[in-house]
């Protein structure tokens, strides 16, 4: 290849027909951006210029396309918009004339190197295309079309050309048929570098000019000016400042939690988004917004019927709306959401605590078993900060917890017994509470504020301080029962964390600290047995573990009544929170029945199966209902919600199909009596 390599004037159809190159867009140029939002003048200026040519017949001369070509392969390094441009061009003038003859052979070498759906859409365009409608836009002749896929929309180049032919259409919808010819007086200076061999580095340094600035990237240059504004950083040397350290070793931190498919700077809005509604949460204040006030407030008054709303009510609510809108969507980010030097300073801390290099804290995972909220030995941080899913409230509240642990750590190294102390009292207060709203997630994390005072030391604090949050209240009276219990010897400690690990009673173990009370004192050999045994027996909530239970009590819920059958509806229980509800509520004949059965099975020997088959063998008839579903397995199998119906004394029994009756969905049995 010539060390100077030349240029000439080429058409579009010359490139390919005279040349014959296929032009191939290589993936890592960036978007086709003449078609983007906000870009309406410069369109409408270059399509004039275009249009102009094609109606006057003065030629010309567009700036130069060059790039690399190889095996007849173009693959254009610049001028890839403009040529994206004439490829629509053409395709639009092809549709106004169907008769062109060589409109296929030339509108098929143009493509899409590996992007996808920016090819498939280039694909079906020429091949299927549409029929012109002149009434229409082109962009609904197009999206309307069998061929084309609504998932289509999301890729930002091609929502880019569907703007652009649209204006096309808009600039030439008056030309005649010989629009195709016309198009040969618009050229550009064409410079071949044969086998260039053009790095992907070269490529993506040269298409950086003129991208769309990421979501995160459009809040940080917003939210540097606010701090600017709100001289927050005056007098700061440089290296700590936000936008130096954003663009280094925050940027560095979510480097390290990258993936294939993920971009980091929508790892960042994520992080920063969490950040934002555990402030909100804690604190209580929002940025003032006159507009959304009253509008708020214009909501609340439909809604409450005329009741007088306060203007602390409208903005709990602004709180709240701004909560739930921010973990769905981290991109609705703004400056405003850390509107205060605590609020921004508390956002640096938390980006400084995750970024420490010598305490890896965005690595850490407690010694301890998280449940449903993180995969075992996953960090918070990866959560909190993966793309797949959005987070859920209760990942928010464990990431605070986390968080607030850390920061009174004040950077020292994790202390893991400490830390997993705390976070195992978090999680079982996070597990036996309901936490799916704004409502219940500022609820957690102000008691979260609350017990934090004491996070290096849990036990303790739980003992010897009163608690004023009455969030998870119950669950939080359990933790000072256990805690004190664990003040008193390692035996306790060793055996409560045991109980609660198990994936069934996920730290909700008053039950049986209850049982195991004698004279309002609690004896460790009877909460030993009775917990032991509890794991063993409900390791499976099958229907021998039903039938046992029968054989101890009449354990069944009431669950209704049945007006076409004229009886009460019993559950003996079906999913697991069913079971759990029970526990929790502690029915007097479930908890008769429960502990009858682990008594008993504390006396025999064998397995689960043997202990439980022996309960049912040991049964004496009664006659009543539960005679059937003890003595003949089947009868309970067969339903699978397992509820039945059935009045005191009655000689009737019927089992459901489903959680209600409806038709016939049931059997019926008659009983002696």
């Amino acid at each position: 290849m010539s060390n100077n390599p030349t240029s000439k004037l080429l058409t579009f159809q010359s490139l390919i027909n005279d040349c014959q190159y296929e032009v191939v867009l290589p993936i890592i140029q960036r978007d086709y951006a003449q078609g983007r939002e906000g870009l309406e003048e410069l369109r409408s200026n270059f399509l004039d210029s275009l249009h102009s040519a094609v109606t006057t017949g003065e030629k010309l001369e567009l700036d130069f396309v060059y790039g690399d070509v190889r095996k007849g392969v173009f693959k254009p390094l610049d001028g890839q918009q403009r040529l994206t441009t004439l490829f629509l061009l053409h395709w639009y003038a092809a549709i106004k004339n169907p008769s062109i003859t060589d409109k296929e052979n030339i509108l098929t070498k143009f493509t899409y190197e590996t992007r996808t759906s920016s090819r498939e859409f280039c694909e079906e365009l020429v091949d299927k295309g549409i029929v012109y409608d002149e009434s229409k836009t082109i962009s609904k002749l197009i999206v309307d079309s069998s061929w084309f896929f609504l998932s289509w929309k999301r890729d930002p180049t091609i929502q880019s050309m569907l703007t652009m032919l649209d204006a096309i259409h808009e600039k030439f919808k008056n030309e005649n048929e010989n629009l195709w010819e016309e198009l040969n007086n618009i050229s550009f200076h064409f410079i071949e570098l044969q086998n260039f061999g053009l790095s992907d580095d070269l490529y993506i340094k040269m298409n950086a000019r003129g991208k769309p600035l990421t979501d995160f990237e459009n809040f940080k240059a917003k939210f540097e000016q606010y701090i600017k504004q709100n001289k927050w950083e005056d007098g700061l040397d440089l290296k700590n400042t936000f936008a130096h350290k954003i663009d280094t070793v925050w940027t560095d931190l979510f480097w390290k939690h990258r993936n294939v498919n993920s971009k980091i700077d929508d790892k960042i809005l994520k992080f920063f988004a969490n950040i934002a509604i555990s402030n909100y949460a804690e604190n209580l204040k929002i940025y003032e917004d006159k507009e959304e006030f009253l509008l708020v407030k214009k909501e609340l008054l439909e809604k409450s019927k005329g009741k007088t709303i306060t203007d602390e009510a409208v903005e709990r609510e602004r709180i709240e709306q701004r909560i739930a809108k921010l973990l769905n969507n981290p991109k609705a980010l703004k400056p405003e959401d850390f509107n205060s030097k605590e609020l921004f300073l508390s956002l640096k801390n938390s980006l400084n605590l995750y970024s420490n290099q010598v305490n890896s804290y965005d690595k850490i995972y407690p010694d301890v078993n998280l449940w449903n909220s993180i995969t075992e030995k996953t960090s918070l941080f990866d959560y909190i900060v993966q793309l797949e899913k959005a987070t859920t409230y209760k990942q928010a509240v464990l990431f605070c917890a986390q968080t607030k642990f850390l920061t009174a750590q004040n950077l020292k190294p994790l202390d893991i017994y400490k830390f997993s102390n705390w976070m195992r009292v978090i999680r079982n207060i996070v597990e036996n509470s309901t936490i799916d709203s704004a409502t219940t997630f500022i609820g957690a994390i102000n008691l979260i504020f609350e017990l934090s005072v004491g996070s290096q030391y849990i036990h303790e604090f739980l003992q010897t301080n009163k608690i004023d949050s009455r969030f998870a209240e119950k669950q939080v009276e359990e933790e000072i029962i256990k805690a004190n219990l664990i003040k008193l010897n390692s035996q306790w400690q060793t055996q409560i964390f045991k109980i609660e690990d198990d994936s069934f009673l996920k730290g909700e173990i008053i039950l049986l600290l209850e049982l195991s009370s004698i004279n309002e004192k609690f004896e460790y050999e009877k909460f030993k047995f009775l917990s032991d045994e509890f794991v063993k027996v409900f390791e499976a909530k099958d229907d021998l573990l039903r039938r046992s239970l029968l054989a101890m009590d009449h354990y069944a819920v009431w669950d209704g009544y049945t007006t076409s059958l004229e009886a009460h509806r019993y559950t003996l229980l079906h999913t697991d929170n069913e079971w759990k509800d029970a526990i929790r509520k502690k029915y007097e004949k479930f908890v008769s029945a429960i502990t009858k059965l682990l008594t008993h099975t504390h006396q025999t020997e064998g397995d689960r199966s043997m202990k439980l088959n022996l309960v049912l063998e040991n049964y004496v008839p009664n006659n009543d209902y539960r005679d059937v579903f003890i003595q003949y397995k089947k009868s309970l199998s067969n339903s699978y919600y397992k509820r039945f119906c059935y009045n005191e004394n009655s000689s009737n029994l019927y089992i459901l199909e489903k959680t209600k009756v409806v038709g016939n969905n049931y059997k019926k049995i008659k009983l002696k009596i």
